[in-house]
């Protein structure tokens, strides 16, 4: 089983997304930006956007061309989900659209392209 780190300071939404991707078969786990660097290997990251610039960044260069990111934020920060679509991230998703759409969107970006 793949599993997915949740990369947030809110407790919460980490519940819920775990709670969403359970359903899909996917393990996850909340993980703080600063304890990236002693995971062994997740396939996927699962990225809160409400981190801010800095910190959103560096997880994403961490995880450039090792695992794919799927990025979420609020409907109204438009500058941060303009950042992550532009940042090639695998999926990115409104706060709004996480009940619907967060399972299908890990599963995808873990399917290898052909």
């Amino acid at each position: 089983m793949a599993f997915i780190a949740i990369v947030t300071s809110d407790l919460f939404l980490a519940a819920k997304v775990q709670a969403l991707l359970l359903r899909e078969g996917l393990a996850s786990a909340r993980v703080g930006p600063d304890r990236l660097a002693s995971l062994d290997g997740p396939a996927a990251l699962v990225l809160d956007l409400g981190l801010g610039p800095e910190l959103r960044q560096r997880v994403a260069a961490w995880a450039k061309g090792k695992m794919p990111v799927v990025a979420f934020g609020a409907h109204v920060d438009r500058d941060a989900l303009a950042w992550a679509r532009g940042a090639g991230l695998a999926a990115v998703l409104t706060k709004g659209q996480l009940e619907t759409r967060i399972g299908r969107a890990v599963l995808a970006a873990l399917k290898p392209e052909r």
